[in-house]
């Protein structure tokens, strides 16, 4: 375990230069960030292989990068993935397996699955369920719906692993019309059905959970003002089995769409995506991929012992 902890600290160091503290800086640019819309990346546990979901005309595929003597490497299409509509890969904390969305259809032969909203209106193609792929050897096995006590709509996204296996994710309240986050319970080898996690007002619009290993603390996005502000990147520590008032990030993060978080290796950092410029005068709005040293957040909340 100690070995695996130093390996990760390494390759965060070797991926990232040094960086001021509060302050984003772009992950890899030119390689996974740019030219075109990146997000959502996720690592296996030695911090040496991200994965992250692209947009290209047609769609949104996974794409997998390594990090080697000169750098990272030319991002290419997972094993699992480049047919349906995939994205937001989720790690799970052993790299055993990764949770992801997808508007695969439901059973083998089938469309693309249809976004039902609550009001029933159908955007066909759309919808987005979550998936799990295991690992398989060096690679990756064939990717498996998650049940129907969990998939119980069509707008699921921005699933997050935790230690037991349990999934974070996000998805529509009917009455609010905003979405929630809420937690599905893996237990005995199963899933169960997915319940709310208390944060903020129900009414708030809360997404993109990116939860510790050990659920000491979220990184999210959030609205808790009026309806129609851009959502902000927040974190939330736990307590005695309750979130604590969320913690804004602060300007310098919440700028330019800022959203889509995900823990890095070791979980003291996260990658988010953002069209903030790199440079002056910039006016690209591509989706490019942050990073955020987590650690003024992290020693300012001594995460509780478990």
């Amino acid at each position: 375990m100690i070995a695996l902890v130093l390996v990760a600290a390494l390759a965060a160091k070797v991926q990232q230069p040094s960086q001021q503290a509060g302050v984003p800086a772009v992950f890899a640019p030119g390689v996974i960030s740019g030219p075109v819309d990146a997000d959502a990346a996720t690592f296996m546990p030695d911090g040496r292989t991200v994965y992250f979901d692209r947009l290209e005309a047609g769609g949104s595929k996974i794409m997998v990068s390594r990090l080697k003597a000169g750098g990272w490497s030319a991002p290419e299409t997972a094993s699992f993935s480049g047919v349906w509509a995939d994205k937001d890969p989720a790690m799970s904390p052993d790299g055993s397996f990764m949770i992801f969305d997808s508007n695969r259809p439901a059973t083998p032969g089938g469309k693309a699955l249809d976004l039902v909203r609550a009001d029933g209106t159908v955007r066909p193609g759309q919808g987005n369920q979550l998936w799990r792929v295991d690992r398989k050897g060096s690679g990756w096995g064939e990717p498996t719906r998650l049940p129907d006590a969990v998939n119980d709509g069509t707008r699921l996204f921005s699933p997050s692993v935790v230690r037991d296996g349990s999934v974070y994710f996000q998805r529509p309240d009917p009455a609010s019309r905003t979405f929630h986050i809420v937690r599905a319970q893996y237990r005995a080898g199963r899933y169960e059905a997915a319940t709310p996690v208390a944060l903020g007002p129900s009414s708030a619009d809360e997404r993109d959970p990116a939860v510790a290993p050990d659920e000491s603390f979220m990184v999210f996005s959030a609205n808790y003002g009026p309806k129609g502000q851009a959502n902000r990147l927040y974190i939330s520590f736990r307590r005695d089995g309750r979130w604590e008032e969320p913690i804004d990030l602060g300007d310098k993060v919440n700028h330019d769409g800022a959203e889509g978080p995900h823990l890095g290796a070791g979980a003291t950092s996260v990658y988010f995506d953002s069209t903030a410029p790199v440079a002056a005068g910039e006016t690209s709005e591509v989706s490019r991929i942050w990073r955020l040293d987590l650690t003024p957040w992290l020693a300012a909340h001594k995460r509780p012992q478990r």
